[in-house]
């Protein structure tokens, strides 16, 4: 019985130590195969479609480039925050519109990396023709501004458009008011 006792033990310290750890190294050595063979196939995916993805970089680079002519210019912010009103007052005017207060002198705000929010706001009247076309200019105007909010009440507004001889009924004067942001690219640190 020793004897038999004796195998069984040798052949349990002969597993543990020796095939056990065979097991473990191969299991392992599986996968890291798996996971070099995944990498592998992502990396061919990679080099497959690299045409493709360097127009996408490309595209991305015009389009910031493009982006780029459509901020807020000026020496400073507050000059960059005159120059949109005196644009947001020319939309207006070809518009059709009257733009009762335009309010551009609260603080630029840091919106994007690189770039300040120069907040508008807007309080204007017209007719729904004069508004639609005054919107459009905003959205495909020469600069980028983002509306954040906007608020559009029926009803006539007494003063504008009566003085000049054009007499809207109730129901054709709207009045809104607008809140949005132009951009203005932020200096750099340590340039002026």
């Amino acid at each position: 019985m020793v004897g038999l006792g004796a195998a069984v033990s040798i052949a349990a310290l002969g597993i543990s130590q020796g095939i056990l750890p065979l097991v473990d190294r191969w299991t392992a050595r599986e996968r890291a195969y798996v996971a070099e063979r995944g990498q592998w196939q992502r990396l061919q995916g990679l080099v497959a479609s690299e045409a493709l993805l360097r127009r996408a970089v490309d595209a991305e680079r015009r389009a910031d480039r493009d982006a780029g002519g459509l901020l807020t210019t000026g020496a400073t912010p507050a000059l960059g925050a005159s120059s949109l009103q005196v644009l947001l007052r020319t939309y207006a005017e070809q518009s059709s519109t009257q733009l009762d207060r335009v309010d551009v002198a609260a603080e630029p705000t840091p919106s994007r990396p690189g770039l300040l929010a120069i907040p508008v706001r807007l309080q204007g009247q017209g007719d729904i023709y004069g508004l639609t076309d005054f919107l459009f200019r905003l959205q495909h105007g020469e600069r980028l501004l983002i509306l954040d909010e906007i608020s559009v009440t029926a009803g006539y507004s007494p003063g504008g458009y009566a003085a000049e001889g054009y007499a809207p009924t109730d129901r054709d004067r709207l009045v809104w008011n607008v809140r949005a942001h132009g951009l203005y690219p932020a200096a750099a640190p340590g340039e002026p």
